[in-house]
């Protein structure tokens, strides 16, 4: 057996079923086993980055490994921004590179580019020296992508490596299955329980952690049992359902970037924080200000480097999510005693209170009928004719991520996909391709600006030439809408760096999708159907809203009830 037939075997049999990216050298050694493969569809996106962060929408929407390729040189490097955001966001993403024979390397030979450029951004990476060596090889990647905390794995093929053979009996492979979780110490359980069951007022917040570990279910049936509200990081966002009378919304405590006022209000209350699965990451999950000292904070994390990293916690768990939840349920039953606990009206009368206040205070903005349209009208107008329990929502850099993330209302686990330690403008456009990819029955809607659409929007013809039929809304300011906001300022960038142009219900019409364009509020819902409509139908749609800039939202320290 060759040795690119080797890989492609064990990539079969852990179950990948797709590998996107670019032709790049070394890569040739598989294209014999992915063209023969009956299970693993291989296609090419307009970029390597791209390729990467198709992957990563699929993994992200699907809960499995993403797997995507490169070459070496150009191509290896062009990867780098879709690792960095896999590795900010525990992301298992698969990172295939091919790469020059060994005996070349180290000899500055042209487009030699040494793995070793992700050393700091990778969970694990390997290179596999022989032909013998790519079971152990693929054991530990798999390995290592589904145990623990989630991220990254690149794996460098030597071309010479790929094309040797190896006897047959040394190259079949078994598959590692899921990956291993760690449990929660005993003692730690037992003091996390007392200060959640002491309690006055308890919060929990779920991040990213939560829903790799897939503890939908625990994170529910918990704060049902305290009466605890519940919100989310960005990376975490739908692991509660937000039409649950204990959802806060998006909004770690003690403060947030893209808070919700409810979050916001009932953080003050709070003297005991359980937060599971967030790294604190500052300034979206926190904007660093110190937790009182008569609030206790419980942290439940996979990854030990996240833990004490912002704030010291008084109980620091170090477990998979789901496991230390189940058993924080059996602790704090054993506490309540059997038939105790449940849902209180109280906390949900004053969390519904403070929502109806803050979202009281948006509608004006909501139903503007003013031109050029505001972004969050856009995002109003979207939720009045989609269905939650079947699109997933993905947000891109930028003003489109304060437009969409604080107000679009998640319902399902996975049915949105927002980043949280990156924000690489135009992540969306492959983001969004994968989870359709991940998810085909569900409608998979992106928004992003016309800054973002520029670097990345050629990916609309990967789209359209797949059949993989995303709904793209381009929020089209006229530039990039920090800058605009701020050019009359004497130290902002010069105008010339923030003013762009184009019509891109063009461009994406040109690359075989459905389009149009949008200047008065009126039209969007209509719009918005009719490209719904032909996504239902197999075509990639993109809509294109001429807006004004507006700034991201912002609620006032004090804001309260």
């Amino acid at each position: 057996m060759r040795g690119g037939d080797a890989v492609v075997h064990a990539l079969e049999k852990e179950g990948v079923s797709y590998i996107s990216g670019f032709s790049g050298v070394g890569l040739n050694p598989l294209w014999p086993a992915l063209r023969a493969s009956e299970t693993i569809r291989v296609f090419s996106a307009r970029h390597e980055r791209l390729g990467v962060e198709i992957a990563d929408g699929y993994a992200r929407a699907t809960g499995k490994v993403g797997v995507a390729m490169t070459g070496t040189g150009p191509g290896a490097t062009n990867t780098l921004t879709g690792i960095a955001a896999c590795y900010a966001d525990n992301v298992p993403v698969l990172l295939l590179m091919g790469q020059h024979p060994l005996g070349s390397m180290g000899k500055e030979i042209q487009q030699e580019v040494p793995s070793t450029i992700f050393d700091s951004l990778v969970k694990w990476k390997g290179t596999i020296h022989r032909v013998e060596q790519i079971p152990e090889t693929m054991r530990r990647a798999f390995t290592a992508l589904r145990t623990g905390s989630p991220g990254p794995v690149v794996l460098e093929m030597p071309q010479d490596v790929m094309s040797a053979e190896g006897p047959d009996e040394r190259l079949q492979y078994q598959p590692v299955g899921p990956g291993r979780r760690a449990a929660p110490d005993r003692q730690d359980i037992e003091m996390a329980a007392d200060i959640l069951v002491q309690a006055r007022f308890p919060i929990m917040n779920a991040g990213g952690g939560a829903l790799s570990a897939d503890a939908a279910e625990e994170v529910r049936e918990l704060a049902e049992l305290l009466s605890m509200p519940v919100a989310s990081t960005l990376v975490g966002k739908g692991i509660f359902p937000e039409d649950h009378p204990l959802s806060l919304g998006l909004g770690v405590y003690p403060k947030s970037r893209f808070a919700s006022g409810a979050a916001i209000h009932i953080n003050r209350k709070a003297d005991a924080v359980l937060a599971v699965g967030n790294s604190f990451r500052i300034p979206n999950a926190t904007d660093g200000r110190p937790i009182p000292p008569h609030v206790k904070l419980i942290h439940v994390n996979a990854d030990p480097a996240d833990l004490n990293k912002i704030y010291q916690a008084d109980v620091a768990i170090l477990a998979d999510a789901k496991l230390a939840l189940r058993d924080l349920i059996d602790a704090v039953r054993d506490r309540l005693g059997q038939g105790n606990g449940g849902i209180k009206e109280e906390v949900v009368a004053e969390i519904q209170q403070a929502k109806a206040k803050w979202l009281g205070e948006w509608m004006p903005t909501f139903t503007d009928e003013t031109t050029p349209i505001n972004g969050y009208r856009v995002i109003y107008d979207l939720m009045q004719v989609a269905d939650p329990d079947k699109t997933i929502a993905v947000h891109d850099a930028g003003g489109s991520r304060g437009y969409l993330s604080p107000f679009w209302v998640t319902t399902r686990p996975r049915n949105y996909i927002g980043m949280g330690g990156m924000a690489a403008m135009g992540w969306s456009m492959g983001a969004a391709i994968g989870a359709k990819l991940g998810r085909p029955d569900h409608l998979v809607v992106h928004l992003l600006g016309d800054a973002s659409f520029g670097m990345t929007g050629m990916e609309i013809e990967t789209a359209a030439r797949m059949g993989i039929a995303t709904l793209t809304i381009v929020v089209n300011n006229g530039g990039t809408g920090g800058a605009l906001m701020t050019a009359d300022r004497p130290n902002a960038a010069p105008l010339s760096m923030a003013a762009l142009g184009g019509d891109f219900s063009m461009v994406a019409r040109a690359l075989g999708a459905y389009s149009e364009r949008v200047d008065q509020p009126g039209e969007l819902i209509p719009a918005f159907r009719r490209a719904i409509k032909a996504t239902e139908d197999g075509q990639a749609a993109l809509v294109e809203v001429i807006t004004r800039h507006l700034p991201t939202p912002e609620l006032p320290d004090d804001w309260s009830l």
